[in-house]
């Protein structure tokens, strides 16, 4: 009887499976059980405030043989406490380094050093980084990595948690609060609304701000001005993650896996760079 490989989230919001981050992930997982009587499902949406008993008898009642656990934020790391324990799980970009189980991050405290080290570098000394208001995943860790870099430059930090959908209220009361003259956003399609709704203002990328991603979507190379990113290693974790559950359900003893990727900084021209 084939296994079941359920891909647990905490972010249900339909714009987050369109994103590269979740598309990448889900596609290589896919592709990794092929040929292992494995298959893969996406979970509906956990119920909220349940205890992690309740949780974990609902998946076992969804017939789950192992849990593939997305960007959790710390509510749902304490709901599936039993589901851990009971059953072969590993979580893609763990909200902290920390945590007593299996994980696969990529280094976004480093991403996060690199970025604002290269913003201050090209002169930028008020840096923002906007964050959604309920962080999950790698935002922990990004708002480690820049903290420490922002201290370690004498910089003043500068973290707003932005509201969605970003309209010209949110721009004003959250973006261009206090005059940042760079900003880092939470990934590429934000970073692609706030260039928008810059270039309306009247305020020139980068002469005036400069403007930073996540993910390196297909499109991050074609705005324009074309846009600095950071590409995470979405494939390796995806796949290292899904050969770790095939081989627990194999029943192969493995120790507890906690492995972080290196991500790449893409620096383009909405930070400063040239056109080629």
């Amino acid at each position: 009887m084939a296994t079941l490989l359920g891909i647990i989230s905490v972010e249900q919001e339909q714009s987050f499976f369109a994103e590269r981050y979740f598309r990448e992930i889900i596609t290589v997982a896919s592709q990794t059980v092929a040929g292992n009587d494995c298959y893969v499902r996406i979970m509906p949406p956990l119920p909220a405030l349940a205890d992690p008993a309740a949780i974990h008898a609902q998946l076992n009642g969804q017939g789950v043989d192992a849990a593939l656990i997305i960007a959790p934020d710390e509510a749902l790391l304490g709901q599936l406490a039993q589901t851990f324990r009971a059953l072969p799980s590993i979580i893609i970009s763990a909200p902290r380094l920390d945590i007593p189980w299996s994980y696969v991050n990529s280094d976004n405290y480093g991403a996060l050093r690199e970025v604002v080290t290269h913003l201050a570098g090209t002169g930028r000394q008020r840096i923002r980084l906007l964050q959604p208001e309920l962080p999950s995943g790698d935002f922990p860790e990004r708002a480690r990595g820049y903290h420490a870099a922002i201290s370690a430059l004498g910089l003043t930090p500068a973290v707003s948690e932005l509201a969605y959908p970003i309209d010209d209220a949110v721009i004003d009361r959250q973006v261009l609060v206090d005059a940042p003259d760079a900003l880092i956003a939470a990934d590429d399609q934000d970073a692609l609304a706030l260039l928008s709704r810059l270039q309306r203002r009247g305020l020139r990328v980068p002469e005036d701000i400069a403007l930073v991603g996540f993910d390196d979507e297909d499109f991050a190379a074609e705005t324009f001005p074309t846009l600095t990113t950071v590409s995470q290693p979405l494939s390796e974790m995806a796949r290292r993650a899904t050969l770790y559950l095939l081989a627990r359900l194999a029943g192969v003893e493995r120790d507890m896996y906690q492995h972080i990727l290196p991500n790449r900084l893409i620096v383009r021209e909405s930070s400063g760079a040239r056109r080629g």
